[in-house]
């Protein structure tokens, strides 16, 4: 994607005190989520601070943009309730980024740069390429992105010193490009499934998420000995009709179907048309299902299929930071199913507030950018610390941790990682007769 027609000369940056930071940053290496919430009391200059938000609002992406802004909305409420952060309260700003074209992304990210009241810019994710990561670096403005962590890295990581102020709060994207596989394999090691001849038909979006996470998926399928049946793209946005797609996946009767069309409404309709006549097949899909709008249109047809994510909330009982939050969801938007998009504004409000409190100025974004870096951080989503090569959140079980899931009765049954699974892998509805 081409750069934006209103790049900006890189202006010198301010210069901080270096005791000022060593402080802040000392004291945010082992910060949790008690401490996340802010500190309270007031201070002299307390001001109210504009964050702004870069969401779909409309277009295919809608409900996601929906999310985004419900997460972004209740961060901002609580910590204002809470008395705000040294006494500075907060106030949402949100930019439509509509079906994430690159006029519609940078004309938002042209508004919120212009407004000096913006001190910090969060989204789920703005374009599909990232491009607005150097325009918010070079206005020195706050940015924390959660999706297309491949474009973060790719951006970031030839000189991470150039982009002090922005951090993605989710991991590199390399195990969404094996634990399927690795996972099909091991349940036909426990005798749970067995593929008829190791072969996988990949369906792809023409959009970079898409396509990279389809491209780790078919070289860990070849590298494990299966063959591919068949690989089909369609353009980035409304897929309605998949039935010449489905004709193929059922002419060649894979083993495993993959669809890494994000977008719901799309996977949606897939499923529903695969369902008119299936195969003898694992169904995955790329995010999708995550999103409560996913079952409001497949309901019963939803049984069965796999998908996985790594920035939604933990379900896990056990896990105090992820319970918090869904209570708290609960009593703000009346249901438990937590928007994966909504846990990621959430936390990235709390990460900067914390940040915020560690170095008091908010006028001051190279420090808390990085102060934001050193943060060491129990969430939602799981343990938020930082790479400083690439900016992104570290990925692990002990760390932000991949989920794997399948809707079996109605739910969302969360099958991997060991250490938070609520339930195990079921052969879907369609596979058992």
């Amino acid at each position: 994607m081409a750069r934006s027609p209103f790049r900006r000369t890189r202006t010198p940056l301010r210069t901080v005190s270096a005791i000022a930071v060593a402080g802040a940053l000392t004291a945010l290496t082992a910060c949790s989520a008690s401490t996340t919430s802010a500190s309270e009391g007031g201070g002299d200059g307390a001001k109210e601070i504009q964050i702004g938000l870069l969401a779909p609002l409309t277009g295919g992406s809608a409900s996601d943009g929906k999310g985004m802004q419900q997460g972004a909305e209740l961060a901002v409420k609580q910590l204002n309730e809470r008395g705000g952060v040294n006494g500075h309260t907060f106030k949402l700003k949100t930019v439509d980024v509509q079906g994430q074209s690159n006029d519609a992304v940078t004309k938002g990210v042209q508004t919120l740069t212009d407004d000096d009241a913006i001190k910090a810019v969060i989204t789920g994710y703005a374009s599909t390429s990232n491009f607005e990561i150097d325009e918010f670096a070079a206005a020195e403005k706050v940015y924390l992105i959660g999706g297309n962590t491949a474009q973060t890295q790719e951006i970031i990581e030839k000189d991470p010193a150039k982009y002090p102020t922005v951090w993605s709060i989710t991991p590199n994207y390399d195990a969404y490009g094996t634990e399927p596989v690795e996972l099909a394999e091991t349940w036909a090691e426990q005798d749970l499934w067995k593929p008829r001849d190791k072969s996988a038909f990949i369906v792809r979006s023409d959009n970079p998420y898409s396509e990279s996470i389809a491209d780790g998926l078919v070289k860990t399928f070849k590298e494990k000995g299966w063959k591919i049946a068949g690989e089909e793209k369609v353009p980035f946005g409304p897929v309605n009709d998949w039935g010449t797609i489905i004709a193929k996946i059922r002419s060649a009767n894979p083993d495993f179907i993959v669809n890494t069309d994000y977008q719901v409404s799309n996977e949606a309709s897939f499923m529903q048309q695969f369902l008119q006549n299936p195969t003898q097949s694992l169904v995955f899909m790329q995010y999708g299902p995550n999103q409560p709008q996913f079952f409001e249109l497949t309901k019963d047809k939803a049984e069965g299929v796999l998908f996985n994510n790594l920035a939604g909330l933990v379900p896990a009982e056990n896990y105090a930071p992820a319970s918090k939050l869904q209570a708290d969801w609960k009593a703000a938007y009346g249901t438990e199913d937590v928007d994966p998009q909504g846990v990621m504004t959430y936390v990235e409000t709390m990460i900067y507030a914390e940040a915020l409190r560690q170095v008091g100025d908010p006028d001051d974004a190279l420090a808390i950018g990085a102060a934001i870096g050193k943060i060491d951080t129990e969430q939602a989503s799981g343990r938020i610390a930082f790479d400083q090569a690439t900016h992104l959140a570290k990925q692990g079980d002990d760390f932000v941790p991949l989920q794997s899931f399948q809707f079996q009765d109605q739910k969302r049954v969360l099958i991997a990682p060991e250490k938070y699974k609520s339930g195990s892998f079921q052969l879907p509805p369609w596979m058992k007769k």
